[in-house]
């Protein structure tokens, strides 16, 4: 039987609900009791027993204590600390695919989008362990000794101790364990987050070290020749965000990785995507979607060291390339030379401010690949004012996706939609729409 009883002003301490469905970005809904419950775990079907945590005025927030009647689709997790950093682990991977394909279409594309829809591709991982070739955790000391630890979710402030993870390789596992020794034997106390990226090309790792106190390269003198005779290392940094200090220990500050044929060089700070395998699909999927020839120039917004922009200007006239960060535009720079791009054309700045600038040089095509926020609205006001003919609209964010072609597609028809799985065991995915002016 459903226990569902609500007071005016307060709830009971627990309650059994009937999970209906899973919500983006991974909260478990039930519509027991007439009032919208979201809880941390629980499948279609599943009859749990969750402890309010905070009611609101048309919801409340809960975490699952117990399942009382489990879904076919459950597994047993890998990962104690599992909530924190891979939460769809309790179910099987095709349980994920459906869930994700689902809220793309329900809640996403089918329910805000009021026009025709192409039908929307999606790709599964190939590997649904062990893809990150990223890693970024905090170290820990108590009684003088490290630990890896993970940020409570919306708690900066407290953390939980990991001794593994199964997103990532074995062998940035191997470093992390060796770190944490080196740090111990060296009351390396100042050291308190270390950021591990490991190259798909040549499995050559980055170690990155964080910090408080400005060091200088007598202070590391010795502490990591262990570690360079063990692991691949490309290069070892230490960073002092502080005062805004980098210290490279030893080798190099970067990692090589490769799409195809083309070579991309990323910063111990760059931004590139954790799942190569899944980063080559998406772009695959964009340069047989988009036309392009001798004659096209290509705008890349948001783009970074250069992914996109650097394998279509393979086959246009010309590519304007708009990127802010700093150390994002050093490693472009060197990918366009590094690959023999020449109609390589470079925009420091906001993409915001800079987009009425980029717009007049008439660009066919549009790549965007923004952060989580979307858009700028700027942005979108340009666009409309003077539209490309094509648009690539590459999303980490399903809700900021639909928001912005819920502006967009006032001059625009989508013409094809795909979703990546870049991101097993979690509820994230990525997403490309190809729209055509209409």
């Amino acid at each position: 039987m459903i226990i569902s009883v609500f007071y005016r002003y307060a709830i009971i301490d627990a309650m059994q609900i009937k999970i209906e469905k899973i919500a983006y970005p991974g909260k478990s809904l039930s519509g027991t009791g007439g009032k919208i419950i979201f809880t941390d775990e629980g499948l279609p079907g599943e009859l749990v027993e969750v402890k309010p945590i905070k009611e609101k005025s048309n919801f409340i927030e809960a975490r699952t204590v117990s399942v009382i009647s489990p879904s076919a689709g459950r597994i047993k997790p890998r990962c104690p600390h599992y909530k924190i950093c891979s939460p769809y682990q309790y179910m099987e991977y095709d349980t994920q695919v459906k869930i994700k394909q689902a809220q793309l279409k329900e809640d996403f594309f089918g329910h805000r989008l009021k026009v025709e829809l192409p039908d929307i591709v999606f790709r599964p991982a190939p590997e649904i362990w062990n893809y990150r070739n990223k890693i970024s955790i905090n170290i820990i000391w108590e009684d003088n000794t490290p630990h890896l630890a993970y940020n409570q979710p919306d708690s900066p402030a407290e953390f939980e101790k990991i001794e593994k993870c199964f997103l990532v390789s074995d062998n940035m596992n191997l470093l992390l364990n060796r770190l944490l020794q080196a740090a111990e034997d060296n009351k390396l106390r100042f050291i308190n987050k270390a950021v591990v990226k490991e190259s798909s090309h040549d499995k050559s790792l980055l170690l990155t070290l964080y910090g408080g106190e400005p060091k200088e390269p007598k202070d590391f003198s010795g502490i990591f020749d262990g570690l360079m005779e063990v692991f691949p290392l490309s290069g070892i940094i230490y960073i002092c965000k502080k005062k805004n200090r980098r210290l490279v220990i030893s080798g190099d500050y970067f990692i090589e990785e490769r799409i195809g044929k083309t070579r991309f060089l990323v910063g111990a700070e760059s931004f590139f995507q954790t799942n190569i395998r899944m980063l080559e699909m998406l772009a695959g999927d964009l340069m047989n979607s988009i036309m392009t020839d001798k004659k096209t120039t290509v705008a890349d917004l948001y783009c970074g060291v250069g992914t996109f922009g650097i394998l279509l200007a393979k086959k246009a006239s010309k590519v304007i390339a708009v990127e802010s960060s700093k150390e994002n535009i050093q490693f472009l720079k060197k990918n366009a030379g590094l690959n023999n791009i020449t109609n390589f054309y470079i925009g420091k700045g906001d993409c915001a401010k800079l987009i009425g600038s980029v717009l007049k040089e008439s660009p066919a095509v549009l790549v965007v690949d923004p952060p989580r926020k979307g858009l700028d609205k700027n942005i979108c006001r340009n666009i409309l004012m003077k539209p490309p003919r094509s648009i690539a609209y590459i999303s980490c964010n399903p809700a900021t996706l639909t928001r912005d072609l819920g502006i967009l597609m006032s001059a625009y028809k989508m013409k094809k939609a795909f979703a990546y799985d870049f991101f097993p065991q979690t509820p994230h995915m990525e997403t490309l729409v190809i729209l055509e002016k209409r």
